[in-house]
């Protein structure tokens, strides 16, 4: 077939007509290209395309006007820019304005596709939609689609409207007052979560995203529980403001367990909860938390976390995993400046629940000297000092104790290599003032010297192997060893802890000497297709002299760190802590993860922690593609000491082409059993509700 190319900037402008008229570098390509001089137009049919810097327009005909640069294209019409194709049947293009008339379109620009009977172009990135819909499946007939009379399309970049429509199939289910989408967020606007709970009931959690602006946006909550009542919140973010970054989040619900009516029911439920005042028992419960963080200027930073409850049990009956990662938040203030070698800091942290034993500092002030050089000696200083009002709570209680204390820790250290040897002596001391002690004796100090010296040296060896390794080939290994052997000395006290008023860890000092052993390993590999840190292992162990308490002295503990990458698919890291006194593991943690890199068609990962006269607990995450449209996948958190399961999930995800149906069931140490349901898209896979449990496992790299 003949094709013909027409540059109209080149052919029309010996024209008259066109003489006075500023021509635009239109490249045409058609089968078929006629020209009307006196009227300025050309005519293209069959297979046509027109270029315009990086925007390309496809039709099987079209009806270009020079003088107005304006074309009129019909039928399978395509207009592609920035790689993002809209498809039409008829289109009137402005060349000048980049603006466009348009009618049956359809957008695609992943991972959103939109369509609509009439459509505007403004510009060179913004579409209107009108009496249209967008959706993120990409099927003739979409599963479900969002729809409204008018969309803001911004391809790549964002979705906009107000007064949505979402329909699953042609059966509108949810209407949405306002939707805005960037498609680099990965979290769906609309969340349903429904199921059953022993201790919930049936239950229905919905979750609304607005989004405002750039700077503000958020969500709406709407919870209902058979058994509980209703529950409404907010969470709202702000990012990048002038005064910084904000997070809000307010829930309450009037619990109808906590009813007065219910009492019985609720002791039965928990036992536990009989001995509560009856201000912890009121039915209004309720959480507000704040958090901010600013930083006017490079050197300054302001931080700032509020957390209010009505009652100590609020967030582990509605907000378990929040409570599983910080069972007891503080609300705190913290203003920070940094200088070149130093920073000053204070700190107000007040007790915002009567249920939590917490120390306030009234405020408390920091400044700390990093270590610096003294001059060009091989002498170094560094300091750390805090001034602060301090008062120590009791949960639920009228007592406490405060006092005014203001404390120092100066180090001098030296070093010095002497040929393959560092050496790092060091002498510094604890200062301690107090207003007051526990027999309200005034004004007192506490000092407690300390010295010490820390040697270590670096060896290594390079070993050629040219050895098959799976895929690969080693060339060479390279072992680092790095011996390090410390000694410390804290002098005694002049004060006794006994003596002092128990408000954090400076208060607890006592004498303590100690020689430490420490031998890092490292085993680097190079094959020809890589390098990496094939194995790393740090055992250390601790001699303690004289140890307080008539002991004497003794081997005091053995600690290990110990971490192995074999492969890209294959990792498993382990720390321990031994106690020699005791003969017996007082911490132990290992995990190890095994996953496919490729296909990602399964991951097993394993972990176990152990803490003596605490807990000891195994952890399973495992996942599997039984088929290409259904996923299982499991979590398990075993106690040990307990003997029963502290967590268990089992949940399938079937794929439902644009969508994942999660299906699960979570059974917690009581054997309460929780049954959900939730549909998550595949482009906006996030959820934020708060079922799906998750076990990281071991690092895989180090």
């Amino acid at each position: 077939m003949k094709k013909l190319i027409f540059f109209l900037a080149l052919l029309m402008a010996p024209i008259a007509s066109f003489a006075e008229e500023k021509v635009l570098p239109v490249d045409i390509n058609a089968d078929e290209i006629s020209y009307l001089q006196e009227e300025g137009k050309a005519l293209a049919k069959g297979n046509v395309k027109m270029t315009y810097q990086e925007t390309q327009l496809f039709a099987d005909e079209a009806e270009y006007d020079a003088k107005k640069q304006i074309v009129h294209i019909k039928g399978n019409v395509k207009i592609v820019k920035d790689g993002v194709p809209v498809y039409g049947k008829d289109v009137i293009y402005n060349f000048n304005t980049q603006n466009a008339e348009m009618s049956d379109v359809k957008m695609v620009s992943p991972p959103m596709y939109g369509h609509a009977q009439e459509a505007d172009k403004v510009g060179k990135e913004k579409y209107i939609l009108k009496n249209g819909y967008v959706t993120t499946c990409d099927k003739e007939q979409p599963h479900y689609r969002i729809v409204a009379k008018r969309i803001t399309f911004f391809p790549k970049v964002k979705v906009v409207a107000r007064n949505v429509i979402i329909k699953v199939g042609s059966v509108p289910v949810f209407y949405i007052p306002y939707y805005s989408h960037e498609f680099s967020d990965t979290s769906f606007p609309l969340q349903i979560v429904p199921g059953s709970d022993d201790k919930w009931g049936f239950y229905l959690l919905s979750r609304w995203r607005y989004h405002i602006n750039q700077q503000h946006r958020g969500k709406l909550i709407l919870d209902w529980y058979d058994k509980r009542g209703m529950g409404k919140g907010v969470l709202h973010k702000a990012q990048g403001t002038k005064i910084g970054d904000a997070l809000f989040k307010y829930y309450s619900i009037e619990d109808d367990l906590y009813k007065t009516e219910n009492r019985a029911a609720l002791f039965k439920e928990y036992p536990e909860r009989q001995s509560l005042i009856a201000k912890s028992l009121e039915d209004d419960r309720y959480k507000a938390q704040f958090s901010h963080s600013w930083q006017p200027s490079e050197n300054l930073s302001v931080k700032t976390e509020m957390h209010k409850f009505s009652d100590q049990f609020f967030m582990k009956d509605f907000f378990f995993q929040e409570y599983q990662i910080e069972p007891h938040p503080l609300s705190f203030n913290l203003i920070d400046y940094s200088f070149a070698k130093s920073s000053l800091s204070l700190l107000t942290q007040k007790r915002a629940n009567d249920f939590f034993t917490e120390t306030e500092y009234l405020p408390q002030a920091e400044y700390n000297f990093y270590q610096h050089q003294l001059g060009s000696s091989n002498f170094y200083f560094q300091s750390q000092s805090t001034a602060g009002n301090l008062a120590y709570h009791v949960a639920d209680s009228d007592y406490h104790y405060d006092a005014t204390r203001v404390h120092s820790h100066n180090i001098l250290s030296y070093a010095q290599n002497i040929k393959w040897l560092y050496i790092n002596p060091f002498a510094g001391g604890y200062t301690t003032y107090y207003s007051k002690d526990r027999q309200e004796q005034q004004d007192f100090f506490r000092v407690a010297p300390e010295l010490g010296v820390n040697f270590s040296t670096k060896l290594y060896r390079n070993i050629d192997a040219n050895l098959p390794y799976g895929s690969e080939r080693t060339q060479r290994l390279r072992h680092i060893v790095t011996p390090i052997l410390s000694y410390s000395y804290i002098f005694p006290p002049t004060v006794s802890r006994n003596r002092i008023f128990q408000f954090d860890d400076i208060d607890t000092l006592s004498r303590d000497e100690k020689i430490k052993f420490t031998l890092d390993n490292k085993l680097k590999v190079r094959s020809d297709k890589r390098t990496w840190d094939f194995i790393y292992f740090s055992p250390a162990v601790e001699y303690a002299i004289k140890k307080e308490g008539g002991k004497g002295s003794y081997f005091d503990k053995i600690t290990s760190a110990f971490e192995i990458y074999p492969k890209s698919w294959l990792a498993f890291n382990a720390k321990s802590e031994y106690d020699c006194v005791d003969r017996a593991t007082t911490e132990l943690t290992v995990d190890f993860t095994i996953h496919d890199p490729k296909s990602e068609k399964y991951s097993l990962s394993l972990g176990h922690r152990y803490s003596r006269n605490e807990s000891s607990q195994g952890t399973l995450d495992f996942k599997y593609q039984l088929t290409p449209k259904l996923q299982y996948k499991s979590y398990l958190r075993f106690e040990y000491k307990e003997g029963k399961f502290q967590d268990q999930q089992y949940a399938l995800r079937t794929d439902l082409h644009c969508w994942w149906l999660d299906t699960g069931v979570n059974i917690d140490h009581d054997k309460n059993y929780t049954v959900w349901f939730a549909f998550v898209l595949k482009d906006f896979p996030n959820m934020h509700i708060g079922f799906d449990q998750t076990y990281r496992g071991a690092r895989t790299e180090y």
